[in-house]
């Protein structure tokens, strides 16, 4: 089962990306930076490029990825699930 999300970033402010729910997780978006709840510019995960499709497997219960950007932006999470 998949799902697609798109998760919309206010400039300059750490947002929720994805909740973990032991899905597998694939992200794909602008300029933004990946990391905790205090991520910006300065400590974050430096992603680039809207073609790139990129696999952050699968995240587990309770666990929170945050997203900032430096302008408003908008990110495509798809979530994946095989049944049982």
């Amino acid at each position: 089962m998949a799902q697609i999300q798109t998760i919309t970033l206010p400039a300059n402010t750490s947002t929720i990306l994805v909740n973990g729910t032991g899905q597998r997780v694939w992200i794909q978006g602008q300029s933004f930076y990946l990391g905790g709840s205090n991520v910006n510019s300065d400590n974050g995960i430096f992603i680039h490029g809207h073609d790139n499709l990129i696999d952050l497997g699968n995240i587990a219960f309770g666990e929170n990825i945050y997203a900032f950007s430096n302008h408003e932006n908008a990110i495509t999470v798809f979530y994946y699930t095989t049944a049982l």
